[in-house]
């Protein structure tokens, strides 16, 4: 029945190409439309505007090669006076000459002209936006690939719910082009108004393929003038990557509204680790573009690896995602990066505490963009000079990262880019100690680059084809020294990989419709990697030790190669019933793993090295429902069998075990949207994960050869979150969160289950920002999470042998570290300069002082015992220079 049902979306996601490979006959071609230099404002009937009517009149009408009106017919009347208004209006106008094949020629088009009531004056002139959405005006089915271009301006795609948005518009009147496949071009008139968001639907007319045009008709334009009005349906509310820059303890970074979202742990403070329904960091996988990256953010969590400035839009997805992603039991994350647009070169400088950084976008002709964007920190060169030895203790984070993109548009709808992407990280910590054999310290290092390229084409009929081709390399190292014992772990990793995908829409009835999504998900992974020191370095979630307790003696070292292989198709349908109130999305991904490694047991003297090879075959059903019955209700669940490769960390012959196996997990969740009032929005969402043949230590104390870690391990995690957000009125925002969550673990069959380490029963986060007017805008943050889980020290005993203390451990993970509690406050001043703006902001972290406990150190007897700290308060003073 499965394979039915994929061969029937593959059947139907394959059938339209075949028309589409034909090329339609050419006939006159229009090489320059009209552009209206000249516009009249029609007269308002009097009794119309005393019973407060409005209306839409539509004409057509005649400009000869010289661009005046030579004559006006009414094709849609709205009434007598509306007509006779809008034809004596359209009269006078003045055009541009049309260019049909480079010279001036007549034409004939279309003309909607719209009367609408004025109420208010405009507010002062600052910057609006422009959002909507484009329909078939038969159908009204959303249309996707159409090209919304402002004259002399920015420019937009519609995706494939139809919607457009162009941010940062200058108040007034613009005029707009709307361009894409089997549409007639279309222009059109609105007016911009200061700090709103203007939202419109354009309504157009799709013509058939198989339908062949005349030589006139082939010339017709259709434009839409909009009388000068204020009265809109507008809402007022900010871009949505202004709000997340203004985000306290955000330090302005676009991204880190991550860790603010429900379903998202606290990590702790230097890690810049994501914990999203109770999965491991490594679990939750990062995507830039459809290309895998290592990270979100840079160690000590103070920053994203991408600019903000070169973010169009981040999704969180904790669990349930759809067949288009793999190979992680967690959740992921997906940036869609920017596609620079304007002319001219433009930029931004910004500094703070922690870095300071700059991009610029830049053109080449109409179809060439570039852009490009650099940081490196600063704030360790501040600790060194104020606070001496306090990196001691605190682990201070150093980092870097650039991105370079060109663009090249091919044609409407479609284009073409490169991307680069590198990025750095240092950073340590430690425990200084008087005898040198009680010092303690550990340091992670990380580098990353990504090579890539995108094609995307938007098809104007539903279509959506992509193609991302990518290379990349990383570099990581992690050491720990106890005294004079050093462990440390290093990688190498060099990457390829394929993202392909191909989205038709098969049917598109009123009140039924099919979505189909074909694609490809391919990587290659070749990892060296060494590692010496004790085998209990570095620690593993679930290990009894504390912080500072000195590492088992046992000594090993070990060299080994990985070469994991993954090309994984996939098929997704999206079924639209009750006219797109009702989603269904059913898919499946065949994921087949193929692992080499270099050693399969322990080297022993002269011996040759014995590899392994394994393969592995896993299907991954996914079903997605979503439901809205009315405006203010909606409904959703999904659920989904998910599975992940063993890391090549794990699959040492001597450390580890190069035989595990792929694990896996099952997503499930439920939820219920409300929005009782328009600018107010309620999300409830139940969920639960359950996981198996997770790697875990061996629990036995001599484990056999190559087999220090087992695949016994069993995971679940359940809960609930909520969020509620209020768009932005009258200046306020902002949103609580809060999530209530148990997640635990099992390290074989048959045992308890215990607290997962970074279990975190509540996490509350609520922001508020206003923005009063002037330039001004004051936000606060306030955090609450519970501690993680640890294990107690209940007694210690001399070790003679070793001269030190050893720990005795209580219940396994009965206690926790204390409540981590943090309010966060900003205040900040945008200032117009000329052509250029000028922001200044204020952030103060902690503002109460609160001294977070990160982790327990004792003393060298294990009778005293005390807390590494989080940061104290920190303000922040940032600056912002847009030219």
């Amino acid at each position: 029945m499965i394979a039915l049902f994929i061969a029937t979306l593959i059947a139907a996601a394959l059938a339209p190409l075949t028309a589409h490979a034909q090329e339609r006959p050419q006939g006159p071609q229009l090489t320059r439309a009209p552009e209206l230099v000249q516009f009249v404002e029609a007269e308002y009937p009097p009794e119309a505007r005393e019973a407060g009517t409005e209306a839409t009149v539509t004409l057509q009408i005649t400009i000869d090669a010289t661009g005046a009106v030579s004559e006006a017919l009414v094709i849609e009347s709205a009434g007598e006076a509306f007509d006779a208004a809008a034809i004596a209006a359209a009269r006078q106008f003045r055009f541009t000459p049309a260019e049909v094949d480079g010279a001036p020629a007549a034409i004939r088009i279309s003309y909607a002209y719209r009367f609408t009531l004025e109420e208010e004056a405009p507010p002062p002139p600052t910057t609006g936006t422009l959002t909507g959405i484009v329909r078939d005006r038969r159908s009204r089915a959303p249309i996707a690939g159409v090209t919304i271009a402002i004259e002399n301006g920015p420019s937009s795609t519609t995706d494939t719910e139809g919607r457009f948005e162009l941010p940062d518009l200058a108040p007034g009147p613009v005029v707009l082009s709307l361009s894409g496949e089997r549409l007639t071009a279309l222009r059109t008139e609105e007016t911009i108004t200061a700090g709103e968001r203007l939202e419109v639907a354009y309504d157009v007319t799709l013509r058939d393929p198989e339908d062949e045009q005349s030589e006139e008709d082939a010339d017709d334009l259709e434009i839409v003038v909009v009388a000068p009005a204020l009265r809109r349906e507008v809402v007022s509310t900010r871009v949505e990557a202004e709000e997340a820059r203004r985000v306290p303890g955000t330090g302005g970074d676009v991204l880190r509204v991550v860790e603010s979202l429900p379903g998202v742990a606290r990590s702790s403070v230097g890690t810049g680790q994501l914990v999203v329904w109770g999965a491991s960091p490594e679990d939750t996988r990062v995507y830039v573009d459809g290309v895998r990256i290592p990270r979100l953010y840079h160690e000590g969590g103070l920053r994203s690896v991408i600019a903000s400035d070169l973010v169009e839009s981040l999704d969180l997805v904790p669990g349930g995602y759809g067949a288009a992603y793999g190979r992680g039991l967690g959740g992921i994350v997906t940036v869609r990066t920017l596609t620079p647009l304007g002319d001219g070169v433009h930029g931004t400088v910004s500094a703070d505490l922690y870095d300071v950084s700059t991009t610029l976008r830049g053109s080449a002709g109409d179809r060439w963009r570039a852009a490009g964007a650099a940081r490196v920190s600063w704030l360790h060169l501040f600790v060194e000079a104020t606070q001496g030895d306090l990196g001691d203790y605190v682990a201070v984070p150093r980092y870097w990262d650039t991105q370079l993109r060109a663009a090249h548009q091919v044609r409407p709808g479609e284009t073409i880019e490169l991307v680069h992407m590198l990025g750095g990280d240092r950073i340590s910590r430690g425990v200084p100690s008087s005898d040198p054999a009680l010092a303690t310290s550990e340091s992670r290092e990380l580098d990353f680059q990504r090579l890539y390229a995108r094609w995307d084409r938007d098809g104007g009929d539903g279509s959506r084809s992509t193609i991302v081709p990518w290379v990349g390399w990383d570099r990581s190292l992690r050491a720990s020294r106890f005294g004079d014992v050093t462990t440390s772990v290093a990688s190498e990793t060099w990457l390829l990989g394929l993202r392909a995908s191909h989205r038709v829409r098969a049917f598109d009835l009123p009140d039924f419709g099919l979505d189909v999504e074909v694609g490809v998900d391919a990587e290659l992974d070749v990892v060296g990697l060494s590692r010496q020191g004790s085998i209990g370095l570095p620690a593993r979630e679930g290990d009894v030790r504390v912080f500072g307790q000195p590492p088992p003696d046992r000594i090993a070292s070990d060299a080994w190669e990985v070469v994991q292989v993954g090309a994984a198709p996939y098929v997704e349908g999206d079924l639209a019933f009750f006219g797109g109130s009702l989603h269904v999305v059913p898919g499946l991904r065949i994921d087949p793993y193929a692992r080499t490694v270099s050693r399969r047991s322990p080297r022993e003297g002269d011996a040759p090295d014995i590899g392994l090879a394994l393969q592995d075959f896993r299907a991954e059903p996914r079903l997605a429902l979503r439901w809205d019955p009315y405006p203010f209700l909606g409904f959703r669940a999904a659920g989904g069998l998910y599975h992940q490769s063993a890391v090549p960390e794990d699959l040492s012959a001597t450390f580890g075990n190069p035989t595990l196996p792929v694990a896996q997990a099952w997503h499930v969740l439920a939820g219920t949207t409300v929005r009782p009032i328009p600018t107010l929005g309620i999300e409830v969402t139940g969920f639960a994960s359950f996981s198996e043949g997770l790697a875990v230590r061996s629990q036995i104390d001599s484990p056999l050869r190559a087999q220090a870690l087992v695949a016994e391990g069993w995971g679940r995690a359940y809960g609930v979150q909520t969020l509620v957000r209020l768009e932005e009125t009258e200046g306020f925002s902002g949103w609580v969160a809060y999530t209530l969550m148990r997640s635990e673990r099992q390290d074989a069959a048959g045992q308890p289950w215990r607290l997962f380490d970074y279990d975190q029963t509540h996490v509350l986060t609520a922001l508020l920002s206003w923005t009063p007017g002037g330039g001004f805008e004051v936000g606060a943050r306030f955090r609450y999470s519970t501690g993680f889980p640890r294990t107690p020290v209940v007694d210690a005993f001399y070790d003679a042998g070793r001269d030190r203390w050893q720990p005795l451990f209580g219940e396994r993970s009965s206690i926790r570290l204390p409540e981590f509690v943090q309010l966060d406050l900003r205040v900040g001043q945008r200032l117009e300069l000329g052509d250029t703006r000028l922001e200044i902001w204020l952030e103060v972290q902690n503002v109460t002082n609160q001294a977070n406990a990160e982790e327990f150190v004792f003393s060298p007897d294990y009778t005293r015992r005390d807390t590494v700290r989080g940061l104290p308060i920190l303000p922040v003073l940032g600056l912002r220079w847009t030219f």
